[in-house]
């Protein structure tokens, strides 16, 4: 099959800065002759390390940043920055192969209480993808665990001096160890929170039954099939995109497989894509990793993504708002964000021009959001008789203004 270098369409937001531009040419393993011409030219301007090293740790890449400029630009770079940079680096290898004793004892213990785990994210990329445990920075153990499992995987974290921190509405636990801060571990029964963000993904035993084993410190773990592993990251970014909360090492990860993995059926795995109702998602994050690191993607995906931006606006339109948010703070109104959530789910196909669809569509969502979605808490601001129920569209406005006004909650 016949891959492309050349991304699918230019975005019209550009980066403005070096350092940005750096840190996008070095956040891979592998760098072709053209990005490291690219590298060496940037290394000619002024650039502000501070601010570029703050960036990468934010974005959690310094790993990815500290290998590419020690290969492909050492002599332009000052000393200083680099020694800072390797002690990161080194910092974020031996942390990452704490977790990973703390990670296999865990998975053991589930094990010996026959609850069957998928450990996922940061620690099994670093292996699986980048093939070194330091090159990806991480917060958390993530695992998978099935429903049914949930509450005996959580007594069982609790008995082995695990605190339970946080429940993000019953889709996802966070425990911290009660001697360890520095543990953390995220228990999942499911891979999305489907209550705010409902695209289903495949679940537990579909997972299970197409897993591979992967090696990690001489232990056999499970791990997600190829095809399974590239919609769960694709669909992974477009939330962060959705949430507010792109994220670089996100995106790295997903352009790192497709770069791994060159023998991907993509006729299967776009049925597959369609049959799940991910196209939306998936096709804004291929759209965005082609774009923004310049991935090759086959001529067939290519052709795909772009029929489907004919038809969806919304691809466009989050690419744009993902490349705003990655590198420039956005306090957008509450409005704003419950408008773009509503799209990533709701927004409906059309031909429309993307600035005139965005435009229209948000003058339909304030126009239910504030006047014909009448709520409970509307017929209890104002009880009216039934023949004078049509006048709740007119109180709804005057409500969420007060609630405003006094900083209560809205809705």
């Amino acid at each position: 099959m016949i891959t492309l270098n050349r991304p699918i369409t230019q975005l019209p937001t550009k980066v403005q800065r070096p350092e940005i531009e750096l840190l996008l040419c070095c956040t891979r393993t592998h760098i072709d002759p053209k990005t490291a011409e690219r590298i060496n030219t940037i290394l000619q301007q002024d650039i502000d390390w501070t601010y570029l090293m703050e960036i990468a740790a934010y974005h959690g890449t310094i790993p990815l940043l500290y290998q590419s400029l020690k290969t492909a630009g050492k002599e332009a770079i000052p000393k200083t920055v680099l020694t800072q940079l390797q002690n990161h680096y080194h910092t974020n290898a031996s942390r990452n192969l704490f977790l990973s004793h703390e990670l296999l004892n865990i998975l053991k213990l589930f094990e010996a209480h026959k609850i069957r785990a998928i450990p996922f994210k940061g620690l099994v990329l670093a292996i699986s993808i980048y093939g070194n445990l330091a090159m990806r920075q991480f917060s958390d153990l993530d695992i998978l665990v099935r429903q049914q499992d949930i509450v005996k995987a959580q007594e069982l974290l609790i008995a082995h001096k695990y605190q339970l921190e946080a429940d993000y509405y019953g889709w996802q636990q966070t425990f911290v160890h009660s001697q360890k801060p520095e543990i953390v571990v995220d228990l999942h029964c499911e891979l999305t929170p489907l209550s705010y963000f409902p695209f289903k993904l495949p679940n537990f035993e579909t997972l299970w039954q197409r897993s591979r084993s992967l090696t990690l410190k001489g232990e056999s773990i499970i791990e997600f099939s190829c095809d399974d592993l590239l919609i769960i990251l694709a669909v992974q970014v477009a939330r962060g995109v959705n949430e507010s909360k792109a994220s670089l090492a996100q995106i790295c990860d997903l352009a790192e497989l497709l770069r791994i993995q060159q023998r991907f059926d993509w006729e299967q795995l776009l049925q597959k894509v369609n049959s799940l109702e991910l196209k939306r998602p998936f096709f804004i994050s291929l759209f965005i990793v082609n774009t923004l690191l310049n991935t090759p993607l086959p001529a067939q995906v290519k052709q795909a993504i772009q029929e489907q931006i004919q038809i969806d606006p919304t691809i466009l339109i989050y690419a744009i708002r993902m490349q705003k948010q990655l590198f420039t703070e956005i306090k957008s109104p509450l409005i704003i964000k419950l408008f773009f959530q509503h799209l990533m789910i709701n927004g409906p196909l059309s031909r429309m021009p993307d600035r005139v669809y965005l435009v229209w569509q948000f003058l339909n969502f304030t126009t239910r959001l504030v006047i014909t979605d009448t709520t409970q808490a509307d017929l209890e601001f104002f009880l009216l008789p039934s023949g004078l129920s049509f006048l709740y569209y007119l109180i709804r406005p005057i409500r969420l203004v007060s609630r405003y006004i006094t900083n209560s909650k809205y809705r």
